[in-house]
């Protein structure tokens, strides 16, 4: 069997958040399982060079198109990809998001992951033409698949809820796969000990300024600062509007994209985690915080109680900075830590994870 993963969906500056860290452990997965040698994975030129170094085990197949990353993204899912199947005689194709292109006809059994639709539940946030072109290529996507990945429950009901004459008996639950192991790393510029860990872009939906309200509560009784690495996004502007007001932007790091090495000593050194995220399909980055036994605080907020089974600390409603400050404090005070994680730890290896994912393969042929 051949299985040809599709990864022009990732941008040139890789801010493609948890969906690029999914595929990345799927392939660190498939390594361990020693089923590499089944791939093949389909690169754009601008990202070929990083991934090579990432994983030169791979047999990647190289192309080259100009133009902005959604116009040659969907050109060449479009009309290059279906040539591409045909010539390397793919007998199943994965899709690691929901775009797949508008091609007539593939000839090979085609999965697709959506990971989330996020656009049905914040259209505030989407322009009407981008809703309408969101809309139009997850109904075509899923209904031309033969198979579609739901990363959790929550997303799998909600794909039921939206698109179920596309989707019908199609959808199969498999979570993101997590990597746990302990790598090599090296500590990023301008972190200084203690502080409070948030992995995240800074977007609306993920409530990032409940963070910040609730951090401004607290920092005068304790000693951390708070670091949130990812992106910046679209709800930055409200966030420095309040900093410039509170005068406490000394004592908050946003440090953008950083690479991995730089994102596991964070982790590694935190003494806190928090998400406040309102919207999350599966909610990888407090799954990875507790698995390195930190203690972790979390919303209630849509998959985030499934994935993170129950266990993290948690705090209702997701936009009451008060009481997540209260909950932030008395976690800090305690110093506790989740102990009891390794079902955790198990139940996403990347391995197992992985395997799974590769028995849908093999199911559908």
């Amino acid at each position: 069997m051949i299985v040809g993963v599709d990864l022009s969906f990732i941008r040139p500056d890789h801010t493609n958040g948890g969906t690029e860290t999914c595929i990345k452990n799927l392939i660190r997965g498939w390594m361990i399982n020693k089923k590499l040698e089944n791939f093949i994975f389909f690169i754009h030129e601008d990202i070929h060079k990083d991934y090579k170094i990432l994983f030169p085990e791979c047999h990647f197949i190289c192309y080259r198109l100009r133009g902005s990353h959604k116009v040659r993204t969907t050109w060449f899912q479009t009309f290059m990809l279906p040539i591409l199947v045909k010539r390397y005689k793919i007998d199943v194709l994965y899709y690691p998001t929901y775009t797949s292109g508008y091609y007539f006809k593939i000839g090979v059994p085609v999965v697709i992951n959506p990971h989330d639709i996020q656009y049905k539940f914040y259209p505030e946030y989407f322009p009407f033409l981008k809703r309408w072109y969101l809309n139009f290529g997850y109904s075509h996507s899923m209904k031309r698949a033969d198979r579609i990945i739901a990363i959790s429950n929550y997303v799998k009901d909600s794909l039921q809820k939206f698109y179920g004459d596309q989707c019908g008996d199609k959808i199969q639950i498999v979570y993101d796969p997590v990597d746990f192991d302990k790598k090599q790393s090296f500590k990023p510029k301008g972190i200084s000990l203690p502080y409070i860990l948030s992995v995240s872009s800074v977007q609306k939906h993920k409530n990032m300024i409940t963070l910040v309200r609730a951090f401004e509560r607290i920092h005068g009784k304790i000693p951390h600062r708070l670091v949130i690495a990812g992106c910046k996004g679209n709800g930055m502007e409200k966030i420095q509007e309040y900093l410039k007001e509170k005068n406490i932007s000394d004592k908050i790091l946003f440090t953008d994209y950083i690479k991995s090495e730089e994102l596991d000593w964070l982790y590694e050194n935190c003494s806190l985690y928090v998400t406040t995220s309102l919207y999350e399909g599966f909610g990888m980055t407090p799954v990875e915080a507790m698995g390195r036994g930190k203690p972790t605080i979390s919303s209630k907020s849509t998959s985030l109680p499934e994935v993170t089974h129950n266990k993290a600390f948690y705090y209702e409603p997701a936009e009451d900075d008060l009481v997540l400050s209260e909950v932030m404090l008395e976690v800090i005070e305690k110093g506790v830590n989740h102990n009891d994680v390794k079902d955790l730890i198990d139940c996403y290896d990347k391995s197992i994870i992985s395997a799974q994912l590769y028995n849908v393969f093999e199911e559908l042929l």
